[in-house]
């Protein structure tokens, strides 16, 4: 469980203890409210504010105890402030909250509390607190969802094929999966040095994200879009996604000890470099430099699902794949070797390379209006009378000079009298 797991469990126990307005704070606040939370009396309503200390192997001091307080004077609104640990409190805390009034729950009282209303620190099901990346608004009416999605797959389609008519496409089929992942938080902070001084530094402060069943590595096409919503992550809510198609929901297998020593080897591994300087005798030498599990600090970790639409369409004759996250601006599109299919569903990964040749169709992709086919610039052709794009296996020529001819599609072709 982490900190912001502990802070959601808080709440929770409180909502079952009988406050109303129960409020969870951002997972990212430093020094804000944790929870808030009022209580109906016969003369009125008190206003709480909870502050969440998830430390179970340490005591929580005066100067907590002291922040806390000194947030109650200063907040008219507020009227009391409670202290929740996983740990124990010191003797000045406690001395100190006793004077002040500050109400100190440690794990003992915890687990009483827990117990009370029927919930467990000890079970499995407090790991089970499910965070979501945002899904949009539009994606909890299911009326608005398909037209919304659908709209986003033809612009893509519009941009990125040459010959391409909305007509031609039909989106048979639309599903959600949900990826498990852990989304850490570290700096790295390394300095190596030889004889002739600092040869390479690190100093860097960013997140990364581990797949949650095995601890891999997420790659960045996938989570480069969403990192900037991260401040929008809350607790998944199934109840709005009815209707929706969800195709696969991770689970997490890895627990938080294994998930903190998977992601301090990835980050040793991803900033390892082999660097060349200059020894004092003038000689060029190189040396690997592999930062220390000590110069990998973890800020945090945090249990996350990302969702990914996938989009089944069929492109005439042609059925295909695509997934793609979704922002409030687009959707984005994910590169197509991070699908696989199975050959016997008949269903296409939109491809990268030519349907036909396997080139690398680059920015260049059209679509063959007789089959649906996405080939390169050299296996399709234009029409000359009706100006549709075909591919090689549907094009008709006939010969103009020498080494030259006029294309046509097969309708085209028909109508000239060039085929039967």
């Amino acid at each position: 469980m982490d900190g912001y797991q502990f802070q959601k469990f808080v709440a929770n126990l409180f909502k079952k203890l009988g406050f109303e307005n129960v409020k969870v704070g951002p997972p990212t606040a430093d020094g804000g409210i944790d929870v808030s939370m009022e209580q109906r009396t016969d003369i009125g309503s008190v206003q709480y504010i909870v502050e969440c200390k998830h430390h179970p192997e340490t005591s929580i001091g005066r100067p907590v105890v002291q922040k806390l307080h000194s947030a109650v004077m200063h907040t008219p609104v507020l009227d009391k402030g409670i202290i929740v640990t996983s740990g124990h409190f010191s003797n000045q805390a406690i001395k100190y909250a006793e004077e002040v009034g500050i109400e100190l729950i440690d794990i003992e009282k915890l687990k009483e509390l827990a117990n009370k209303v029927g919930l467990s620190l000890e079970t499995k099901t407090l790991l089970l607190i499910d965070d979501c990346f945002p899904i949009s608004k539009k994606a909890e009416v299911i009326n608005k969802l398909y037209s919304f999605l659908q709209d986003d797959l033809i612009s893509f389609l519009k941009d990125d094929l040459i010959g391409f008519n909305k007509d031609l496409v039909k989106v048979e089929d639309i599903g959600l999966r949900l990826l498990s992942s852990y989304m850490v938080d570290y700096t790295v902070d390394a300095t190596f040095s030889t004889s002739v001084g600092i040869i390479h530094s690190i100093n860097e402060t960013s997140t990364v994200f581990l797949g949650g069943s095995r601890g891999e590595p997420i790659v960045p096409s996938i989570t480069q879009s969403l990192l900037p919503l991260r401040y929008k992550i809350s607790e998944l809510n199934e109840e709005n996604l009815k209707g929706v198609k969800i195709v696969e929901k991770g689970d997490f297998v890895k627990n938080y000890k294994e998930i903190k020593e998977k992601a301090k080897e990835t980050l040793r591994r991803i900033y390892t470099k082999t660097v060349s300087y200059y020894g004092a005798n003038n000689v060029r030498y190189t040396k690997t430099c592999v930062p220390r599990k000590k110069d990998v600090t973890l800020a945090d970790v945090k249990r996350v699902y990302l969702p990914v639409w996938s989009f089944g369409f069929s492109v005439l004759k042609n059925k295909y794949i695509v997934v793609g996250t979704e922002t409030p601006q687009k959707l984005n599109i994910l590169p197509s070797n991070l699908i696989t299919v199975q050959e016997s569903s008949g269903i296409k990964v939109y491809p990268n390379n030519c349907m036909i040749c396997s080139r690398d169709m680059k920015d260049e992709k059209y679509v063959c209006n007789e089959c649906g086919t996405i080939v390169c610039s050299k296996d399709s052709s234009i029409c000359k009378i009706c100006e549709k794009v075909i591919c090689k296996e549907h094009t008709i020529s006939k010969r103009k000079f020498l080494i030259l001819s006029d294309k046509y599609c097969p309708q085209c072709a028909k109508s000239e009298g060039i085929i039967a």
